[in-house]
């Protein structure tokens, strides 16, 4: 009997990307065990591989691969970017703060390399079975990075719960993906797609796999009622990558959810499903911008404020067309430029990380080192949606995409909860310029060339998206045309 694989021509140019993270990663894990003098080129070296394989994403051809359950796009290429430039953020904020902490390994980097690769499983998987292995090597890699900072206890206990919880999404997800197959008879989108075109839109069967697989991913997104453990895992992650998972993580998830709600398109509509999705949305958004009002440290603001941007990206979703692919695609990218800049100024401010990083911490920031500053203003002005920032266009697409499909009271709402954010961003600028620090407590930046260099990437791409967002909404609505029946 002759075997024949399912893999096509071309098949080592589709995973091209994900072949240099993965080496690149065993190299960087080779030179930590081998090389430890050589330690201090790890943060360069792994800059080279994520542009390397930023540059490589031009060399892959679209198309479908591995019999039907892999595909490249125009909209699997934004995400791969984007997955890229959080990844070459955090990379760059991490090198001075891991320094500085006395824990700098090739394992950091090699753990963020193949985090990524499984991101990109998600974005390009048309199987629900391969986008559960990428989010399974994504999730591994995401508690030791949690805990990397091991010999403090906050780290410790932030890993432990993400990894007791994520053990309990995984399983409604699993139990969720097993009852799809059950119903439909195959977990390939395309196969999928093809039964929920005759499927009775009362199945039961349907509806628990549904509230199963949307409870697991919920918990992925952080989205209300699943983000209890988003304000305990970022505080106590190593801030760099606490930035990274509140971008990166989300974006792979809602790709992988826009595939799965286009395959059930034909019967959304007939549904009670959509309704699901608008609670979490219009939870997110009170609850996350609520809570985020009473907080103090820092980094549970953002983490607070995170979940009320779930909610805004979720508002698309409920319109599955390309104009809402095409704004939750340009929202990731906004989103990890302003919220990984803002994570990066915390990770920049030189104290025990096991004290939390509080408003405090930065009174009169923005006079002692006037470029973080700078910085850390843009992003808060960018986050809480003010012109002429790309939060502002991000915002203003997500809600358009909203009016237009007839979703008007849950835009009001989005609207609304985003004036109340105004109120935290904007006390963040008001110690910055207008408090004065403690006597005697006046923490300094510890930021390098590394960490500056960041900070400008994302000052310059929050304005250029903010003034010129014609071509990148350009570029995302056709690979979103191209995604959806």
């Amino acid at each position: 009997m002759t075997l024949h694989p399912l893999i096509e021509p071309g098949w080592v140019n589709a995973i091209l990307p994900e072949l240099v993270l993965c080496v690149g990663g065993l190299l960087l894990m080779l030179l930590g065990a081998f090389g430890a003098r050589l330690r201090g080129i790890t943060a360069p070296l792994a800059l080279i591989v994520f542009i390397v394989t930023a540059w490589s994403e031009k060399l892959v051809l679209a198309g479908t691969f591995f019999g039907g359950t892999y595909e490249i796009s125009g909209i699997t290429r934004i995400f791969d970017i984007t997955f890229l430039l959080s990844a070459i953020l955090a990379t760059l904020f991490a090198r001075e703060y891991l320094e500085r902490e006395g824990i700098e390994g090739g394992e950091f980097y090699a753990l963020l390399m193949w985090a990524t690769v499984g991101m990109m499983m998600m974005a390009k998987g048309l199987d629900l079975l391969i986008v559960i292995l990428g989010l399974e090597l994504l999730s591994i890699c995401i508690f030791v990075l949690v805990g990397y900072h091991r010999r403090i206890p906050v780290s410790n206990e932030a890993s432990l719960k993400y990894f007791l919880m994520g053990a309990f999404a995984t399983g409604f997800i699993l139990y969720g993906t097993a009852l799809f197959y059950g119903a439909t008879r195959s977990t390939n989108f395309t196969e999928m797609a093809r039964a929920f075109s005759t499927a009775d839109p009362n199945n039961v069967l349907l509806s628990i796999a549904f509230v199963l697989l949307m409870s697991g991913l919920g918990f992925k997104l952080a989205a209300a009622p699943f983000h209890g453990w988003a304000p305990d895992v970022y505080q106590g992650a190593p801030s760099p990558i606490a930035g990274w998972l509140s971008v990166a993580p989300k974006a792979a998830t809602l790709i992988a959810l826009v595939r799965l709600l286009s395959a059930m398109l034909p019967m959304l509509q007939f549904s009670l499903w959509m309704k699901m999705i608008a609670a979490l949305s219009v939870l997110s958004m009170v609850i996350g911008n609520a809570a985020a009002i009473a907080q103090r440290d820092l980094k549970r603001m953002l983490a607070y404020s995170g979940i009320a941007h779930v909610g805004y990206m979720l508002i698309a979703l409920l319109s599955l067309r390309d104009d809402s692919v095409a704004a939750i695609a340009v929202y990731t990218i906004t989103y990890a430029l302003m919220n990984i800049g803002a994570f990066g100024v915390v990770s920049t401010l030189a104290k025990n990380q096991n004290d939390p990083q509080t408003l405090d911490d930065i009174a009169g920031l923005g006079f002692r080192s006037p470029f973080s500053g700078l910085a850390l203003t843009v992003c808060m002005f960018s986050l809480s949606g003010l012109p002429p920032t790309a939060g502002f266009i991000a915002k203003f697409y997500i809600f358009k995409t909203a009016v237009d499909s007839g979703h008007l009271a849950i835009a009001i709402v989005g609207i609304l909860t985003s004036i109340v954010s105004v109120y935290y961003y904007l006390r963040v600028v008001y110690y910055l310029y207008m408090k004065e620090p403690a006597e005697g407590y006046a923490i300094v930046p510890a930021g390098g060339i590394f960490a500056t260099g960041a900070l400008a990437i994302t000052m310059i791409g929050i304005f250029v998206i903010g003034l010129f967002p014609t071509p990148l909404f350009a570029m995302a609505g056709a690979a979103a045309r191209a995604l959806l029946p």
